[in-house]
């Protein structure tokens, strides 16, 4: 797990790099496109053995973009990424360039400074610096200053953003007074739908999933409360359904939900330790971190957990990822056995490049659980075609419990390549993402676009499966 931790982290620092490169012409950007997935893409040699296949789709879309108007390029850029079926490769624009879908924001005239000052006095309970410290997805940090026109529509606009295509005083999104909103994201795609707001602190887009936290002016919500507030404008929770039940709703492991999920367990241990049955409902978790859901194997493995290893593809931009993030600890004592470690992967990965590295050098570990005095003797984990990544190795692992049952559709199939981060491949105007590793399950037992079979399949006519995952422990 540390391992996988690290080498993320390390990956994370390759994907702010500055794009001081020109915007691309098609043919180059599907060009420089293709070599960056050639040869730093795990999945490329399997997922192209068809050679002939390969070639002459390649073939055609080179023919396409040396046509091709700067509007119709993504469309060809996405029809490359899309031939690879992995839900971890993926492209987007990055700017308001004139693409389908793309449109430009406006931007406020507001002197930022002044902006700060003037909040100690405000009377407006909204206005003031807030942070998306809970992002569902894009991975884009913002703060946001939120001040009201003259037409009563608060308007919220960059202060700063970590990526570099938002620039201060664009606007972000428009709260109107009837409870709408219209919402830019992080490639700036018009989203609407209906927001809500919490005590004046917390806002949060139904539609779009993402949740902003008030800064400036501070809030009276302690940090807990924050997070519990969160979690349950997210859809996460636990409770009650019977004397014998608990259901517990986790619709995503992303990273920024860590923390709410460990709080919702360790604030409600009664509800998993007294009842006999436990329903875990993981519909729609597209995954994010294996971190997530660690804290509750103990309350639903009958035994140790048996798992596969994987081997990075050592590529430059992975042993440069490693080397930025050796300088940011430098200096902590704390950190220096870590370091070492480091060094020794990127020896490793220099040694080989191009090639697959195993750097823990065995294909399998054994994960000791600890199991608590008591647990639920029966769980049943509810899953659908939605469920991915991390979501979809949580439930690799509970199929390994004596007491799990698997109850819904077949899962999404995105596990065999993953740890998947934002790669710079020189064009500034799209964003990348690619996986980083292989597992060793492979070839023998692939999961990609095969997906994960429940133990008891729900069709269409079961149109409330809590109900049935209920019926079905407790009759």
């Amino acid at each position: 797990m540390k391992i996988k931790t690290i080498l993320s982290i390390a990956i994370l620092f390759v994907t702010n790099m500055v794009y001081a490169q020109s915007i691309c012409e098609c043919d180059d950007a599907l060009d420089r496109l293709i070599k960056k997935i050639e040869s730093e893409y795990p999945g490329f040699e399997e997922k192209t053995k068809d050679k002939i296949l390969y070639d002459s789709f390649k073939q055609q879309l080179k023919e396409q973009a040396s046509n091709a108007e700067k509007a119709k390029c993504f469309d060809i850029l996405k029809k490359y990424t899309s031939f690879f079926r992995d839900g971890h490769i993926w492209i987007n624009p990055a700017t308001s360039i004139n693409t389908k879908g793309i449109v430009s924001t406006d931007r406020i005239n507001m002197d930022i400074e002044k902006f700060r000052k003037r909040l100690k006095a405000t009377q407006n309970p909204l206005e003031g610096i807030w942070k998306n410290k809970f992002e569902w997805t894009g991975g884009v940090g913002y703060e946001i200053g939120i001040t009201k026109n003259n037409d009563g529509v608060q308007v919220g606009f960059v202060i700063s953003s970590t990526s570099a295509f938002w620039k201060p005083n664009e606007t972000k999104f428009r709260l109107y007074p009837n409870g709408k909103f219209e919402f830019y994201s992080f490639d700036k795609t018009l989203k609407t739908g209906s927001y809500g707001t919490y005590n004046n602190s917390i806002i949060y887009f139904k539609e779009v999933r993402a949740v902003f936290i008030k800064e400036t002016p501070p809030s009276n919500l302690t940090e807990e409360q924050v997070k519990r507030k969160v979690g349950e404008f997210y859809g996460f929770g636990i409770k009650k359904l019977s004397d014998k039940t608990t259901l517990l709703t986790l619709p995503s492991f992303d990273y920024p939900f860590v923390s709410i999920i460990e709080d919702l367990v360790t604030n409600n241990l009664s509800l998993l330790e007294e009842p006999e049955n436990l329903i875990i409902d993981i519909r729609g978790n597209s995954g994010g971190t294996d971190d997530a859901y660690q804290i509750l194997l103990p309350y639903i493995m009958s035994n140790s957990i048996r798992n596969m290893g994987v081997e990075y593809l050592a590529t430059q931009t992975l042993v440069n990822g490693l080397e930025s993030y050796i300088k940011t600890v430098y200096d902590n004592k704390e950190k220096q056995e870590e370091i070492e470690m480091v060094r020794r992967w990127i020896g490793l990965f220099e040694k080989d490049m191009g090639k697959f590295v195993n750097v823990k050098d065995s294909t399998f570990s054994i994960q000791n659980v600890t199991f608590p005095k008591r647990s639920p003797g029966n769980v049943v984990v509810l899953t659908d075609k939605r469920v991915g990544s991390s979501a979809e190795s949580f439930v690799m692992k509970a199929k390994q419990s004596k007491k799990v049952k698997i109850a819904g559709t077949v899962t999404s199939g995105g596990l065999d390549y993953a740890a998947a981060r934002m790669f710079d491949f020189g064009c500034p105007e799209y964003m990348l993402q690619l996986p980083t590793y292989r597992s060793l399950r492979l070839p023998d037992y692939p999961i990609d676009n095969i997906g994960m079979q429940p133990d008891i399949y729900l069709d269409k006519s079961i149109k409330d499966w809590v109900q049935f995952a209920l019926e079905y422990l407790e009759q």
